[in-house]
């Protein structure tokens, strides 16, 4: 749930940020297509979550193969969203392009860094094993 929190946090506060400079620089058309690649980058990245979610409290030591599958997850979803909207509502390219960047970096960087607190906190070394003479 934190992870969840963080992610509609941060893209809140960029767009926030962004509002008044991307609305001087590329209008309403500018702002639209900021508000939608925001969307679109917040939305797969709570999707590509969901694998380690599911994945580290059951099952701790393939909390990697699930932080990839999320990876791939958040890739495929978001390019796949950002060609559809591109394909469909022709929002302002140059602010679509700049924002994409922007978000997409935020919810890989704390998707990445909840990944890294849940390997830390549900993985487990195993024990090394004992070596010695078969019998």
């Amino acid at each position: 749930m934190t992870c969840v929190t963080c992610l509609i946090l941060a893209v809140a506060t960029a767009a926030a940020i962004g509002y008044a400079p991307t609305a001087a620089r590329w209008g309403a058309e500018g702002v639209a297509s900021m508000v939608a690649v925001g969307s679109i980058c917040l939305v797969t990245a709570l999707v590509a979550f969901a694998p380690i979610v599911i994945v580290a409290p059951r099952w701790p030591d393939q909390i990697g193969s699930a932080a990839l599958a999320g990876t791939v997850l958040r890739l495929i979803l978001a390019i796949a969203g950002m060609i559809g909207y591109q394909i469909l509502a022709r929002p302002h390219f140059e602010s679509f392009l700049f924002w994409a960047v922007i978000f997409y970096l935020i919810v890989l960087a704390i998707d990445t860094t909840f990944g890294v607190v849940a390997i830390q906190k549900y993985y487990r070394t195993p024990p090394p094993r004992k070596e010695g003479p078969a019998s």
